[in-house]
């Protein structure tokens, strides 16, 4: 026994180490120096008195830990504080922490402060001056009762920083409030028991609504709520009886506990997907409620969360809820039929109680135990599916439902059920098994038959084999496309066809309770379509590709400084963001600009990629610098004489260095395939040579004279004229080939004219005098 006791002891040290109370300087503080973190708490009450300085740091044990909160009660009827400084480490005053500071004078309250709790300056009676800044975010209920500062405040909406403190004073009837813009909050309590209020727009700077904010305000109704709110306190419609339509904006992650509990004029809800659970009670009472559309990211049930909602005619349970609470849809006696998904796990009891209109409940597979009273009182519930994963059902779980006839359980191993030593079976009390078909699998027939209470339906029928069949087994995507997948079963009699759909990998493919898939990102999924009841499944492979880049062309040539536009085409054509970005693989060869205009900078070869932002797909373009030099720019001949040119292709890099030479007009001059141009009558003509691979080009201007005075260029006394303006060699900046007058390559792709003999040469279709 001392050896246990010394155990519980260890085990509890930790726990005693993580918090110290101490004095310092006269201030109490609960420390606790694991978090280095230190909470001003009270001594005694009154104890306090005259100006209180509190530190941002208190050292305990050599380890400085911050002040970060003003805790519950810590000043509490110090009736002889005059005067608090709070530090800038301060981040909450807490319930009640200045409560009756008759002789508080004034308070400034920092901008790390966030919360302000519940009667947090109650009845100071000589606060006259409160500083509240913007930072504060959340203020409790009747935090200000009682001081000058409010009491001061004309009657009507008070504000108090960017909070909506409170509504001072009666509000006439018909009064309808728009929230002024910039407003952060409502506090808790501010509206409560307006009953003259019929309509409230809380602007989409308000990011919460404090608890019983609105309560039993029972003419309210219309609320606009701002889109920026993420947060409805408990009880914050509570008794608002005339609200009839409820907007929970798409930041809002949790509906609290009794929210719109006794709405009963409340005829619609829909909560967004960014809602994970529902609180106790939440629609409690919501008599007028009609339906229920509950987001896909909704995981809990909260206990009574639709109690009493007795119009409630459908509610959609989504395959991301796992828990069912207690009495969630006690005497909702509107709904007719109810689907479970496979991802719920667990059911509480009452949970259907008195559900008088319910014909038909379909329990997923992941549900073993039907607690007690769970369907209770269905007494219009014909025909109930249990899946294969039940083993329990409870005391009164099914009682009363004296309209049953098919009775299906998937279970291969009979499920127990509650049973009194005195009294028996009371699953299914009062619900005349005895005029009904209990249907279960074929090889546990004989099992059912001879187990009570299972053995007092009237037949006892073995269910055929189910299968379950996807319109599509396989099928690819583009990033934002969408499919719809649709399951049929073998047997097609077969009674409950609920489904339900999940997806391998929701950062590729999501799938809906309806089977509706969208492709999210590249990669593959898996979707698997399960029956609710049977566990029977079929698969679905989906493939999202990246979409797809198409380019106008993915070969293009330019010559060295010149400009050329890619245009790109995006796919799929639902993408709502076309938008591309463009890479070169060689700027130092070409350059593309954000638009997609490539320039030439040096001769080479390059690839431009154009790749969409949004889905990663991309397309190239190879672009190739260069040009065609011709060895003679400008030429004279005789008529019947001929002059050769020939042509360097730019970039060096080609294999295929092919040209096409043309004439402009063949009556004055012709040019053959080797490029030997002949004159055939006086006048002027542009030979063009054409690269085959890039077709780029350069030009020869041929003049062909009628005289015979000539110099022969190839060695048939033709006179090549014209030879003027010569200049000196210029500096090279590139490669080139140097020609002869007669048109005879003597040097091949140099910098310098460097060992040649002086006199003229061409160069890039210049005359080239060296000396």
């Amino acid at each position: 026994m001392k050896k246990i006791y010394f155990l519980f002891l260890m085990a509890l040290l930790p726990l005693l180490a993580s918090a110290e109370t101490l004095e310092i300087n006269g201030i109490n503080y609960n420390v606790n120096p694991e978090a280095k973190t230190a909470t001003v708490i009270s001594k005694s009450s009154g104890s306090y008195s005259g100006k209180i300085v509190i530190p941002q740091t208190v050292s305990f044990k050599n380890i400085k830990c911050k002040v970060i909160s003003i805790g519950d009660y810590a000043f509490e009827y110090c009736s002889g504080l005059t005067s608090v400084t709070i530090p800038s480490t301060v981040t909450s005053i807490g319930t009640e922490a200045f409560y009756y500071c008759t002789n508080l004078t004034s308070i400034k309250i920092p901008n790390s402060v966030t919360s302000i709790g519940n009667y947090a300056f109650y009845y100071c009676s000589s606060l006259t001056s409160i500083n509240i800044l913007s930072s504060v975010t959340s203020i409790g209920s009747d935090a200000f009762y009682g001081t000058p500062w409010y009491n001061n405040k004309p009657d009507g909406v008070v504000y108090a920083g960017k909070m909506l403190y409170k509504y001072k004073g009666t509000m006439p009837s018909g009064t309808k409030i728009s929230i002024k813009n910039g407003t952060l909050g409502i506090a808790n309590y501010a509206f409560s028991d307006c009953s003259g209020l019929t309509s409230v727009t809380i602007p989409n700077s308000v990011i919460s609504i404090g608890s019983y904010a609105f309560r039993n305000c029972s003419n309210l109704k219309t609320a606009t709520i701002g889109n920026s709110v993420t947060s409805i306190g408990s009880y914050a419609f509570y008794g608002c009886s005339s609200l009839k339509t409820a907007n929970i904006p798409n930041d809002v992650t949790k509906i609290e506990e009794c929210s719109f509990y006794g709405c009963s004029g409340l005829t619609s809800v829909t909560i967004p997907n960014s809602v994970t659970s529902i609180g106790s009670s939440a629609f409690y009472g919501c008599s007028g409620l009609k339906s229920a559309n509950i987001g896909n990211s909704v995981t809990s049930i909260g206990y009574s969360a639709f109690y009493g909602c007795s119009g409630l005619k459908s509610a959609n349970i989504p395959n991301s809820v796992t828990s069912i609470g207690s009495y969630a849809f006690y005497g909702c006696s509107g709904l007719t039929s109810v689907i479970i998904p496979n991802s719920v796990s667990s059911i509480g009891s009452y949970a259907f109680y008195n559900c008088s209109g319910l014909k038909s409940a379909t329990i997923g597979n992941s549900v073993a135990r039907i607690e007690d009273y769970t369907f209770y009182g269905c007494n219009s519930l014909a025909t109930v599916m249990l899946g294969n994963g039940i083993n329990y059902l409870g005391y009164y779980s099914f009682a009363y439902c004296g309209q049953l006839t098919d009775f299906y359980c998937f279970a291969e191993n009979v499920p127990s059920c509650y049973y009194s030593y005195y009294y028996g079976y009371y699953t299914f009390y009062n619900s005349y098994i005895n005029y009904a078909n209990l249907h279960v699998p074929a090889v546990s027939v004989s099992s059912y038959r001879s187990r009570s209470p299972w053995s007092g339906f009237k037949d006892i029928v073995a269910i055929e084999t189910v299968k379950v069949k996807l319109n599509k087994t396989k099928v690819t995507l583009e990033k934002g496309e969408t499919v719809k997948l649709k399951s049929t079963f073998t047997p097609s009699t077969f009674p409950d066809r609920s489904v339900t759909w999940k997806s391998s990998n929701k950062k590729v493919a999501t799938v809906t309770s309806s089977g509706k898939v969208t492709a999210v990102n590249t990669g593959t999924a898996s979707i698997t379509c399960t029956s609710n009841v049977t566990g029977a499944k079929a698969t679905c492979k989906v493939t999202v590709g990246y979409g797809s880049v198409t380019l106008n062309t993915t070969q293009a040539y330019i010559e060295k400084g010149k400009t050329i536009t890619l245009k790109a085409t995006v796919e799929p054509t639902t993408l709502e963001d076309k938008r591309v970005t463009w890479t070169s693989s060689d700027e130092d060869i070409a350059t593309v600009s954000s638009s997609g205009k490539v320039k030439g900078v040096k001769y080479g070869t390059a690839t431009i990629t154009c790749t969409s932002k949004a889905t990663g797909a991309s397309a190239t373009c190879k672009v190739t610098v260069g040009k065609v030099v011709v060895s003679i720019t400008d030429v004279t001949i005789k008529k019947s004489r001929g002059v050769t040119l020939e042509a360097t292709v730019y970039p060096t890099s080609l294999t295929d260095k092919s040209v096409k030479w043309t004439s402009s007009d063949k009556t004055i001059a012709t040019v053959s395939a080797g490029g030997k141009v002949k004159g055939i009558a006086a006048g002027t003509a542009t030979i063009t040579c054409t690269s085959v691979v890039t077709g780029l080009s350069a030009t020869c201007k041929v003049t062909v004279l009628a005289t015979s005075e000539s110099r022969s260029t190839d060695g048939s006394n033709d006179n090549v004229t014209g030879i003027e303006n010569l200049e000196e060699a210029p500096v090279a900046t590139e490669p080139y080939d140097v020609y002869d007058l007669s048109g005879r390559k003597v040097l091949n792709q140099t910098t310098s004219l460097d060992g040649l003999p002086d006199g003229i040469y061409i160069v890039n279709g210049r005359k080239i005098l060296k000396k």
